[in-house]
């Protein structure tokens, strides 16, 4: 049995799935869509797609399952556009950064009978530190050894639930189940934040007195500190903070203790402390980048140690670890 997958929004993230899928042409059939012409014929001049149509509705004609590679801002829209053509039983998977809004727009504007699975997307390890967005980024390989998180509503189906698992081994990657709050919440720390910080650096730095001269040198240190607002469209990046003020306002107020204290220890000139607070970002970095690259992960033994509250904010406080207890 063939299944059809209509991809809509053909950059990085949906031609790479295409691409992906190129390999098992017995069991997937790819439509492919995109709101810019070009984009599209692109796409499917490199094989990504069996066939891409320049209409919504022809493209999700006997889709089984739909995947949203879109910014937030277009989410809703999209819903609305789709919802009329949608099958019974089909799956729209989307990979918007916030699941809770999109699936609270998917029950206002789909039919019952249809269902949501949220994507949380991670990337193949070897491929991180690769610049480039949009089609021309796009690969194959993109989420080879790559966990992509599964955040389902509660009445999801299993066949549902099965579906994706599939298709995200198709893909080459591997699948963790969360909860909404939850991907919504992994979205926040591992992919807004750092968007906020890059907002944060050209805010205090581009028109400021002195950048006439200082951008002559600013290299590459100022290139990978702002690349990640590439990620997401401008409307989107809003939309989201907006949609989710509780997580945005944690995140930044953790991201501000931070550099007050690091301000602090500079301020003071307390070489001590400012060492430390260095020492454990060049640390957990190369830790992170290892574990990352080995892409060998023990959910159990990791939920078992997770970090409580009180040793997050020890880290920012004191700038250091919590000591293991026996």
């Amino acid at each position: 049995m063939t299944v059809q997958i209509t991809v809509i929004g053909l950059g990085q993230i949906g031609t790479s799935i295409g691409l992906a899928l190129a390999s098992h042409p017995e069991r997937i059939k790819r439509v492919g869509y995109d709101r810019a012409l070009e984009i599209q014929n692109k796409a499917k001049s490199l094989g990504a797609f069996d066939e891409v149509k320049f209409n919504l509705p022809a493209a999700i004609e006997g889709a089984d399952v739909v995947l949203l590679c879109i910014p937030l801002d277009q989410v809703e829209e999209t819903l609305k556009l789709i919802a009329p053509d949608l099958r019974a039983d089909a799956v729209v998977m989307d990979f918007s950064p916030q699941k809770t809004m999109a699936q609270k727009w998917f029950e206002q504007h789909v039919p019952a009978g249809r269902h949501y699975l949220g994507l949380v997307p991670a990337i193949n390890p070897q491929l991180l530190e690769e610049p480039g967005s949009g089609i021309d980024a796009a690969r194959a390989d993109l989420f080879e050894k790559a966990t992509v998180g599964i955040a389902a509503p509660s009445a999801t189906p299993g066949e549902a639930l099965k579906l994706a698992d599939d298709i995200i081994s198709l893909l080459g990657g591997k699948t963790i189940f969360l909860d909404m709050l939850e991907a919504d919440g992994m979205m926040m720390t591992a992919h807004l934040l750092p968007q906020l910080m890059a907002v944060a650096l050209l805010n205090a730095t581009v028109g400021q007195p002195g950048w006439t001269e200082a951008r002559r040198f600013a290299g590459r240190p100022f290139v990978l500190s702002t690349a990640s607002i590439d990620g997401d469209t401008l409307e989107s990046l809003k939309q989201t903070l907006l949609n989710n003020p509780v997580g945005a306002d944690h995140a930044l107020e953790m991201a501000i203790g931070a550099l007050t204290h690091l301000r602090e220890a500079v301020k003071n000139g307390d070489q001590a402390d400012l060492e430390k607070r260095l020492r454990l970002a060049y640390d957990d970095r190369e830790k992170w980048l290892n574990e990352r690259h080995r892409a060998e992960w023990n959910v159990d033994i990791e939920k078992k140690n997770m970090p409580k509250a009180g040793d997050a904010l020890k880290r920012i406080f004191m700038g250091e670890r919590p000591k293991n207890k026996k």
